[in-house]
């Protein structure tokens, strides 16, 4: 939809010639495809540097992921949900308008997230400051490339978000080993990562075949206020503060058990690679279907939601059984601070998966007041859980509080959405 013509005409003649499943089984397919490299990429990365530097040092390592993966949440929550959610079904000269001001305004957020991290590693210092440093440096570029993923799963091409995750992960990897030394620098292979992720994020703009605005990229963002208010706060009581909750274990409890969380969420990929493809793919997907009814989102959502917690509990169960000869060949000195976690986390996993279809159809219908109070509830669940776990319990107790509070949410989304298509239908 925002590629060349020629392009453009010859993606549009075989969407013609495929049934309405067949492309639906396409664009699913790639989507699980796409975060199967994203998940393998991360987990490699994860896997080297756990063999490579001890468990105070993948620690350090885990911090600076998590900062990545805080900024990036924000800038999905300000920038990439409003395109996927406004602009899906728009028309490609709008959509291709909104993509340039989305990836303007997700430079200028880099831009400002990188120099205050860099700047937090000065003053911190030692494998940590290190790590945050050379994030600071590459943070620009690991965000446009997330944003150019976003807009690919919106315009319906997931086999491009494919391509770049592929050119990404391959790219690491051969950087990763060819840098392996005896001197495992902390810093390193996170330089290593943030550049192949810049190289991933300009075949991205390729594919894209357009080149960011900054000029009104601010704008446009604020023109979104009404959806990116309730998606940046619902982000921060949710998400925000589990993640924010992993970094107080760095400061109340230690940084190695900031390593055994991020180790225990490794081994978890595999099970995050279906979460995260069902959600990418269902958000645009209700979004683009308009006329889509409340039955038929409902089932769509309980589908979802029991494919992907079936596969939780069956691989939960396989990953729980892992010998422990195999975790510490696979994480080194970071298995046993793994071990100690994975049972919360696991379960963690389940219920997380099992409420996708009720959050991913909620947000595809644009409906961010109400998943807001759901995570009005879930915030001082959060904070007082791991206030009072995680000095006495370090990151055990931080585990355990996430998955618990968790599933005391999930019978809450499914009334959520059923009050929603309910008065959908009283509208109707």
């Amino acid at each position: 939809m925002v590629l060349s013509n020629d392009r453009v005409d010859d993606d549009r003649t075989v969407r013609r010639r495929l049934p309405v499943p067949g492309r639906v089984a396409g664009r699913v397919s790639w989507t699980v495809v796409d975060q199967g490299l994203s998940a393998a990429s991360n987990f490699l990365l994860a896997v080297l540097v756990a063999r490579a530097v001890d468990a105070e040092a993948f620690g350090a390592f885990s911090v600076a992921f998590l900062v990545y993966s805080i900024v990036v949440a924000v800038n999905r929550a300000a920038v990439g949900q409003p395109l996927q959610i406004t602009f899906a079904a728009e028309g490609r000269r709008q959509f291709r308008s909104a993509v340039r001001s989305a990836l303007g305004a997700t430079i200028a957020l880099g831009v400002v997230a990188g120099i205050l991290t860099a700047a937090t590693g000065l003053l911190l210092g030692g494998q940590t400051g290190q790590a945050l440093v050379a994030l600071g440096v590459v943070l620009p570029g690991l965000m446009v490339q997330d944003i150019c993923r976003m807009a690919f799963f919106a315009a319906g091409q997931p086999a491009r978000a494919t391509a770049i995750d592929a050119l990404w992960t391959v790219a690491m990897l051969v950087g990763l080993i060819f840098a392996q030394s005896d001197r495992a620098d902390v810093w390193l292979p996170v330089l290593i990562w943030g550049a192949t992720g810049l190289m991933s994020a300009l075949y991205g703009l390729y594919l894209l075949d357009t080149v960011p605005r900054l000029r009104g990229s601010v704008r446009w963002v604020v023109g979104q206020r009404k959806l990116t208010g309730y998606l940046l706060v619902e982000y921060v009581l949710s998400q925000g503060l589990a993640q924010w909750g992993i970094l107080a274990v760095g400061v109340w409890g230690t940084a190695a058990g900031v390593g055994a969380l991020r180790a225990g969420q490794v081994l978890l990929g595999p099970m995050n690679i279906l979460g995260t493809a069902a959600f990418m793919f269902a958000v645009p997907e209700v979004a683009r279907r308009v006329a889509f009814s409340p039955a038929g989102r409902m089932r769509f959502a309980l589908v979802v939601s029991s494919v992907l917690g079936l596969a939780g509990v069956l691989y939960a169960s396989v990953l729980l059984l892992l010998p422990s000869a195999w975790g510490q060949q696979l994480l080194g000195d970071s298995w046993s601070g793994a071990q100690m976690v994975l049972l919360p986390l696991c379960l963690l996993a389940v219920v997380a998966a099992a409420a996708t279809g009720p959050v991913a159809v909620l947000y595809g219908m644009g409906l961010a007041k109400l998943t807001l109070r759901v995570n009005l509830l879930r915030a001082p669940m959060l904070v007082v859980g791991l206030a009072v776990a995680i000095p006495l319990w370090d990151a055990v107790g931080a585990a355990w509080t996430l998955a618990l509070v968790e599933a005391a949410l999930l019978p809450i989304w499914f009334l959520q959405l059923r009050r929603a298509l309910t008065r959908l239908t009283v509208e109707d």
